[in-house]
């Protein structure tokens, strides 16, 4: 009879015991950071950035805090706005001066095989220049042309400081934008057509 009682105390012990193992790793300890969701609003629209999803190509920046200086861009707020999504964040270097450390913040679109780059200043806490990284060709579908043109290219505007991305397949204008402003972004984005000198 003692032998019985010990066995069902041990058995009811044991119960208890798993049962309180169990609940241990469904609670979320104090201290533990959950990535936050940041929100880029302009007006009634509103666009959730996940910051966990973007993937992270530099492991010494606050991914959040990049995000948060980045959607105070206008650019930003532009792509965002026309489906293009934030890629990747990674580390940039300055094209004048290749000792000027920046970070890169990727934006891609489902639609395009392009992607436009934002520089960020996360010590300055300010966005720099962007680009797209389309090939820039200087050459016109010609024999004499500095080589085949590709499916999309850009091309210097000098007089205006502009770049004009385009897609030859579809002969149309995709993007046009100098190191601070986008002023158009096919389909829905400015007007292709009307730019006005700096």
């Amino acid at each position: 009879m003692k032998r019985i009682f010990i066995l069902s105390l041990a058995l009811v012990f044991l119960v208890f015991g798993v049962g309180c193992v169990d609940s241990w790793g469904t609670d979320t300890p104090e201290n533990a950071t959950i990535p936050p969701i940041l929100h880029y609003e302009r007006g009634s629209v509103s666009i959730s950035v996940n910051t966990s999803e973007i993937p992270v190509r530099r492991f010494d920046v606050n991914v959040t805090e990049v995000i948060e200086i980045l959607l105070a861009d206008r650019r930003a707020g532009v792509l965002l706005e026309n489906g293009w999504n934030i890629a990747s964040v990674r580390t940039g270097f300055a094209e004048e001066d290749p000792n000027r450390e920046h970070i890169d913040v990727e934006f891609q679109s489902d639609e395009l095989p392009l992607s436009f780059f934002i520089e960020v200043e996360e010590e300055e806490k300010q966005t720099g220049k962007g680009r797209c990284n389309a090939t820039i060709w200087g050459g016109r579908p010609w024999p004499e042309s500095t080589g085949p043109c590709p499916d999309y290219y850009q091309a210097a505007n000098l007089y205006m400081n502009r770049f004009e991305v385009i897609d030859r397949n579809n002969e149309r204008v995709l993007m046009v934008y100098n190191k601070t402003t986008i002023f158009y972004l096919y389909p829905s984005y400015g007007d292709a057509n009307v730019w006005a000198p700096d």
